[in-house]
């Protein structure tokens, strides 16, 4: 808008220019005829006021005669009162419907005044302006669209790294990457350095905190073992509260066995950490047959492509030992284990072919250390582990009787890394 009005003053200025121009030259032709008095000599005047409705008029006042165009034809242009000669008057205003700007101005010739007027038609120039704003008011609006893609395109490229490392982020929980990839956005760069130190300085401490309970159990057996050799010294020797001594040696042998493994249980797994199920049960299946060799034990293993474990590597193996030793323990000859996977959870089944456990002992089986069997080791703090383990991970367990090899069934249902995550913020 701004624009088009200063188009518009200069364009009235230059109309104005040459209506000034014009008025000397009207002037000139001006002329006292002896016989017949003051007269307009056309000849010395633009032909376009000889052109009837041509858009440019003149007329002039000498004596309070008026003289007017032929461009005219039978109207006239509204004349100023009271100019002072010399003053010189423009004005814009409607000449035969149409914008017409006036000049007007007051001479002395030949010690007459003489006023002249004249008029131009500018309803050319208004729309060739009109036609001009729309030009620019289009310009201007595709400028604007051009303007706003660019700063789309800016936004959007900026914004693309962010969901370049958003994706990042979901695959370092899902275990398929160990770090965030570096990215060439300034901005984003200091935000992935960032998160990348932050994993591995979590891995560091985890680590140091690992090895530090590795440590305190290594320097607690040494002492109890050597508590269990005074006592067995004073069983032999026949001192009669040796027994009771044992017995609470024994406990609290289970109270530290129990509190370092919860020390070692990490809880949910570092990001960039996936451990499929299978791997780590063929591992533990080779070391059992060693230890078992005489049952010559037969592991039936059903575990779907898509298992993995929800969680630290050290976890799954402490689980799948405790599940597998106590099966081993008390399977005749054979062990089925089942893993699948969901859009939820991750699901173990562990069965066997011993003796089971009756409905009415399997809660008190769940108990911290508590055996049924007390000539048997396990089923005590091995079930125990299994179940910090799986309270840890805000999973579920059960005990049933296998319908497949008749002894004990145990399932396991662990939460995906998302479920789990979702449940922690709640």
């Amino acid at each position: 808008m701004g624009q088009n009005w200063f188009l518009r003053q200069m364009a009235y200025e230059f109309v104005a220019d040459r209506l000034t121009s014009d008025a000397y030259s009207v002037l000139r032709a001006v002329e006292m005829d002896i016989g017949a008095g003051w007269r307009i000599n056309v000849d010395n005047t633009s032909s376009v006021y000889q052109q009837p409705m041509s858009g440019h008029y003149y007329q002039v006042a000498v004596d309070g005669k008026w003289f007017f165009s032929r461009s005219l034809w039978d109207s006239q242009i509204p004349a100023e009162t009271g100019q002072d000669i010399g003053q010189e008057n423009i004005r814009l205003m409607q000449q035969n419907n149409k914008p017409t700007l006036v000049y007007s101005k007051t001479f002395m010739k030949q010690g007459r005044e003489i006023q002249v007027v004249l008029a131009e038609d500018i309803s050319r120039i208004e729309e060739s302006l009109s036609q001009l704003g729309w030009l620019m008011a289009g310009l201007g609006f595709i400028g604007l669209i051009i303007l706003l893609t660019l700063q789309i395109f800016i936004i959007r490229r900026g914004l693309s790294s962010l969901k370049e490392v958003k994706q990042d982020i979901s695959r370092l929980k899902s275990g398929d990457i160990r770090q965030l990839s570096p990215t060439n956005t300034r901005e984003i760069e200091p935000l992935v350095t960032e998160i990348n130190y932050l994993v591995q300085n979590m891995e560091l401490r985890l680590q140091r905190s690992r090895n530090a309970v590795g440590n305190l159990a290594h320097a607690a057996k040494t002492p109890l073992t050597v508590i269990d050799r005074h006592i067995d010294t004073l069983l032999e020797q026949g001192v009669p509260q040796g027994q009771g001594i044992k017995e609470q040696s024994r406990r609290l042998r289970e109270m530290i066995e129990r509190e370092l493994t919860r020390a070692r249980i990490a809880g949910a797994a570092l990001p960039g950490q996936r451990i499929y199920v299978g791997d780590e049960l063929e591992k533990l299946i080779r070391t059992l047959k060693a230890i078992y060799r005489e049952k010559a034990l037969v592991f039936d293993l059903d575990i779907s492509a898509k298992s993995y474990f929800p969680g630290e590597r050290d976890d799954l193996v402490e689980l799948l030992g405790n599940l597998l030793d106590n099966a081993s323990k008390w399977a005749e000859s054979q062990i089925c284990i089942k893993a699948h996977m969901d859009e939820h959870c991750l699901e173990l089944i562990v069965e066997d072919d011993g003796p089971g456990v009756p409905a009415e002992a399997r809660e008190r089986l769940m108990n911290r250390g508590e055996r049924l069997d007390e000539s048997t080791s396990g089923h005590g703090l091995g079930m125990s582990i299994i179940n910090e383990i799986v309270r840890q991970y805000q999973g579920r367990i059960m005990l049933d009787s296998s319908e497949l090899l008749g002894g004990l069934k145990v399932v396991v249902m662990l939460p995906r890394r998302a479920d789990l995550e979702l449940t922690k913020q709640n």
